[in-house]
């Protein structure tokens, strides 16, 4: 039986992971393969029929000689790439070889990014502003016109390598030595900030027909870096977003000139609207057009790439599949890896596609600030939204990448402490004892309400249990994990829900960066974060997008509003994107910032509450619940987990401190899991909560404090030593697991 591309010579330019997939269904077809890499050792060079060792930048020298082998060797009928920003070299090979191809002009106007914003900008195409610079004095100009939120990037260079977002002066200079250091022509372009939710966008393009070929959510993180650690296809945001989106890609391609072969974009959409980031000419990198479209799909990307390039027109691109599939980025803590474990684990898991881990033992692993910084990636498909991302996350947490920090690695506490202080302009003097003294009434600010007795009382009740050790045992080996709502969590402490970052942290991080430093921070330290609701009514989308971005690995809390279609409507949305759970702060019925912003809320009748759970089909908990009335009430409806909590002493000063609560909640509500909020700042306060009746706690402020201090590696940090200070706390009161410790009611001694 005679195979599609049987006779034809085919000249792909990349050996990469990335063109793997066009190579090996190039052979697969009968073409021969003509492998275009400098690197000899390059996974696509073994696979070649003939190997050329050239530069993929060096369009002139490559295409000479591939001439000489078309001429001498073997034809070539179609030379193209993908997942590689080789265009130009690509569209000048073809030229000289007189195949199918783009003019050589078109590909460096879609390679260039100055050159791309110049011809969309006449194009009236939206791009942010712009300008080309080549020295640093004439960058600070630039930044300084452009308002001072700016994003500094090579000109010539993909990946995200060498882009770094810019906010003050202070960090301009070391953003355009980074992009300079990246540069092969010397010229950076520093563009405005555009803040927005991010498409990738792939079509073939033939005839002027551009025919797209998948849309997906960009998730974007590690700021002030571009790193993209994942992707969700198909996109998962609102029709007019995607249609925004799509509407300014189309427009791009067109002014560019892109007529033929491939199309891929990166649009930022916006309420204001939607803007081109990049647009290449040629099929996405990242795992989407060689993986995650074909797994949705049922479309052989690869095999039209090479039809469309080798002369004979599109194939079947009628999706035979509506599925969803995920790509997600494998990214361990610092330092040296010293273990790789899961790989098998991780594939046999229902939906799972495929694992490749980047790294060895030995590598070092370092904070990513571009798309190569990764240490490998899980690709999931599924028939549902909701159980891929049940199967990546599952995946993500079975490899388990172990490694020894460097020195330079471990966090510096107290550098990350005077940041902090600094950042907060006096709303949070980060306290060496975070006890609520010296910011007693400081709402908004971060204080308890009134005298701040609310907030004082909650730490110094809990401080009044004494431990009673135990130095007789064998429990040296001490095993910290806890499973909650069906999750395995490396210990029993969770990150508090925290919003406010204008109101009350006085503008020391954006809403957005402090809710990704909780969640990530958490997710990295083996526990779920938590995000808030917050006063501004748009607020909680914030939430929902980092709920998005880390794969449904948090749970919203959302203020009991007057109107209950507003507490639904976001239900609904924590619910689309794959939260664990949804939660509502039922203590906020009466809350100072809610007041001041004019958005009514109230206390809820159980009839309501259990209306409400009725809406969604998420576990459903409840937040500070102080009465066992209340907590027997919430039982009975069928409430998945109560949070005791008063809400750090935030909406009054009068109540009962939440462990004093704990004790008579626990007796009415039997096994009923129980989180303690309210006072948590060691490894010995968690053992005191466990032991009084509490499943998990939450922890506030001091969390806060260090997402403030030092981002998503501050949270990991805080927590990461919370956890040892609870392992060292168990093993000296004779408990070896987080079970034994809850059944061990004799170890504390209460102070009167």
């Amino acid at each position: 039986m005679s195979k599609m591309f049987e006779g034809k010579g085919v000249v792909i330019i990349g050996g990469g992971r990335l063109q793997l997939p066009v190579i090996e269904k190039a052979r697969e077809q009968g073409a021969k393969v003509i492998v275009v890499d400098r690197n000899p050792e390059a996974p696509g060079v073994k696979k070649a029929d003939i190997y050329v060792p050239s530069s993929t930048m060096d369009a002139e020298a490559t295409a000479e000689l591939l001439f000489q082998i078309a001429r001498e060797k073997q034809p070539i009928h179609g030379v193209l790439t993908v997942g590689t920003d080789a265009s130009y070299t690509v569209a000048v090979c073809a030229k000289k070889l007189g195949v199918p191809g783009i003019e050589p002009e078109v590909a460096l106007r879609a390679t260039d990014k100055h050159l791309m914003r110049q011809t969309l900008r006449q194009a009236r195409v939206p791009v942010p502003d712009f300008e080309m610079v080549d020295t640093y004095s004439r960058a600070i100009e630039v930044f300084e016109r452009l308002g001072g939120d700016c994003v500094v990037k090579p000109v010539d260079n993909m990946g995200a390598r060498g882009v770094r977002r810019v906010s003050t002066l202070e960090d301009l200079k070391e953003a355009c030595d980074l992009a300079f250091r990246y540069t092969r022509s010397g010229r950076i372009l520093i563009e405005q900030y555009i803040d927005g939710v991010e498409l990738s966008i792939d079509a073939l393009v033939i005839e002027d027909e551009i025919v797209i070929t998948g849309i997906a959510d960009r998730i974007i993180e590690y700021a002030p870096y571009f790193v993209e650690t994942g992707h969700i296809l198909p996109s998962q945001m609102p029709q007019e977003v995607i249609l925004s989106g799509l509407d300014v890609f189309q427009r791009g391609v067109r002014a560019l000139g892109i007529r033929f072969g491939a199309a891929k974009g990166d649009i930022k959409v916006t309420p204001t609207g939607s803007f081109v980031g990049e647009i290449a000419a040629r099929l996405s990198g990242g795992f989407m057009s060689t993986h995650t479209y074909p797994y949705a799909t049922g479309v052989d990307l690869m095999e039209n790439i090479l039809r469309l390039h080798l002369g004979m027109g599109l194939g079947d691109v009628i999706p035979k599949r509506s599925w969803v599939s995920i790509e997600r980025a494998i990214i361990p803590p610092l330092g040296i890896v010293e273990n790789i474990m899961g790989e098998e684990e991780a594939k046999a898991i229902e939906h799972v596609r495929d694992v490749i881990v980047e790294v060895k033992v030995g590598d070092r692993v370092r904070e990513p600030q571009n798309n190569l910084d990764k240490a490998g990636h899980v690709i999931v498909c599924a028939p549902t939204f909701r159980e891929a991302l049940h199967a990546s996350h599952q995946a993500v947490r079975a490899v388990k990448v172990d490694t020894k920090p460097l020195e330079e690695d471990i966090v510096n506490v107290s550098v990350v402490l005077e940041r902090a202080r600094t950042r907060f302009h006096g709303q949070c003097f980060v306290c060496p004892d975070c006890d609520g003294v010296k910011c007693r009434g400081m709402v908004p600010g971060v204080g308890g309400v009134g005298l701040g007795t609310g907030f004082i009382r909650a730490v110094e009740r809990l401080r009044r249990w004494d431990v009673v050790p135990s130095y007789l045992h064998q429990a040296s080996v001490v095993d910290l994990r806890t499973h909650f709502l069906g999750m395995e969590l490396s210990m029993p402490v969770i990150p508090a829900p925290i919003t406010g970052a204008i109101t009350n942290l006085g503008g020391a991080i954006s809403e957005l960066e402090l809710a990704r430093a909780i969640v990530k921070g958490a997710n990295q330290a083996g526990v779920f974060g938590t995000v808030g609701d917050g006063a501004t009514p748009t607020k909680y989308r914030i939430g929902i997008r980092v709920i998005l971005e880390n794969f449904g690995l948090a749970i919203p809390f959302f203020k009991p509003r007057m109107d209950n279609a507003m507490i639904v409507e976001r239900m609904l949305a924590a619910e689309e994107v794959g939260a664990i759970a949804v939660g509502i702060d039922v203590d906020a019925a009466s809350f100072v910032t809610m007041e001041m912003k004019k958005q009514s809320t109230v206390t809820k009748s159980i009839e309501e509450i259990a209306s409400l759970m009725e809406k969604v089909k998420l576990p459903f908990i409840l937040k500070g619940i102080l009465s066992p009335l209340d907590a027997k009430l919430a039982c009975e409806i069928g409430v998945s987990a109560l949070v005791v909590s008063n809400h750090g002493g935030r909406v009054s000063d009068a109540t009962i401190a939440p462990v004093d609560a704990l004790p008579r909640i626990r007796e009415v509500v039997g096994d009923m899991p129980l989180i303690l909020d309210g006072g948590i700042r060691s490894g010995w306060d968690i053992v005191r909560a466990l032991a009084l009746g509490a499943d998990l706690v939450m922890v506030g402020r001091p969390v806060m404090i260090y997402a403030v201090g030092n981002g998503v590696a501050g949270v990991r940090y805080y927590l990461e030593n919370l956890k040892r200070e609870f392992r060292k706390a168990l093993s000296l009161v004779g408990a070896s697991t987080v079970e034994e410790i809850k059944r061990k009611k004799d170890i504390l001694y209460e102070r009167l």
